[in-house]
């Protein structure tokens, strides 16, 4: 049953990408972006005077008539095979090519459909778990021309080549994992394997990673809970942040408070040093007066160089006085 899938699934694979153009005498060349193509002509070399005409979607791309080149959007070798260097999506289609010699005999033609493609991205799975069955989903695709089909526990059953895959419950088991492939003509990528679990089994959706996730954050949570520790009835740890920071700030406060003082203290010492001073020259006697005094007893003459008084006569009565014999 599965190779008879198989073969269908081929089938319409072919069909797909198949060229669309009836009656085309060539198979379509598949390419991907940013690649190299040349389109065969011919293994012989070309003449000097042959004509040569190469047409994408009937337009003409390059046109050479003996040595002069009229239309060059593309390029040729010797043979007359056309070269398309870093192929774009929009160089998809029909190639047409057409030698002449040089009295316009036919020589030979080439017809080819070329295909570009961009590589297929990585998918990833996801599901979803709902009522008697889980959904799962493969996202990723970058185009609409891939292939997809579903591995189940790494065997290659194609149980359907959807991008969406239903799966009853029922006929879901423990351990069981998925996952999908996308594939074109030129490439195939396939996403990590999913194990779906869901609430019917008694668990909740996952896959291998988050259930690692999900359990080492239940234990966690567990260890968090356990270990929690509280003062005042906040959380230790919270209220130990909160006292450093008081305590931090309080020590700041003081510093600033006895830097303060100790300024206040002395620019009191000054103020009374100032005062004393003040008070003892008011107590002095001024100084000019006692300059002069000095002045003056430098300018008195010693007692030894002083004139020594007259010396005095002898008494006489006064001449009005009445005398007495």
């Amino acid at each position: 049953m599965l190779q008879i899938l198989a073969i269908i699934l081929f089938f319409n694979f072919t069909v797909v990408f198949s060229t669309g153009n009836p009656g085309s005498k060539s198979s379509c060349i598949y390419k991907a972006v940013g690649e190299k193509v040349i389109i065969q002509m011919d293994k012989e070399k070309l003449q000097a005077e042959s004509h040569v005409t190469w047409t994408h979607n009937q337009k003409r791309v390059y046109v050479q008539r003996g040595m002069k080149v009229t239309v060059k959007e593309l390029d040729i070798d010797h043979t007359g095979s056309l070269i398309l260097e870093n192929i774009r999506l929009d160089q998809s289609g029909e190639y047409m090519g057409e030698v002449f010699n040089s009295n316009g005999k036919f020589l030979k033609k080439n017809e080819s459909q070329l295909c570009v493609q961009e590589p297929v991205a990585e998918p990833t799975v996801i599901f979803k778990c709902e009522e008697n069955r889980v959904t799962l989903t493969c996202n990723g695709m970058n185009h609409s021309e891939v292939v997809v089909s579903w591995i189940k526990n790494g065997k290659n059953e194609s149980i359907m080549a959807n991008a969406v895959l239903h799966v009853n419950s029922s006929d879901l088991k423990a351990g069981d994992k998925f996952s999908c492939t996308v594939r074109n003509m030129i490439s195939v990528k396939s996403a990590k394997d999913v194990q779906p679990l869901c609430s019917d089994s008694g668990q909740h959706p996952m896959n291998d990673n988050k259930e690692k996730e999900v359990k080492s954050d239940k234990g966690n949570k567990k260890d968090d809970v356990s270990e929690k520790t509280f003062l005042f009835g906040l959380d230790f740890w919270w209220m130990l942040m909160v006292l450093t920071g008081g305590g931090t700030f309080l020590l700041i406060l003081l510093l600033i408070c006895i830097v303060c003082l100790c300024r206040c203290c002395k620019q009191s010492e000054k103020l009374a040093k100032e005062e004393q001073e003040f008070r003892l020259i008011s107590l002095m006697p001024d100084q000019p007066d006692c300059q002069y005094n000095q002045e003056t007893a430098s300018q008195r003459p010693s007692k030894s160089q002083r004139p020594l008084p007259p010396i005095p006569g002898p008494r006489r009565p006064p001449s009005d006085a009445p005398s007495y014999i």
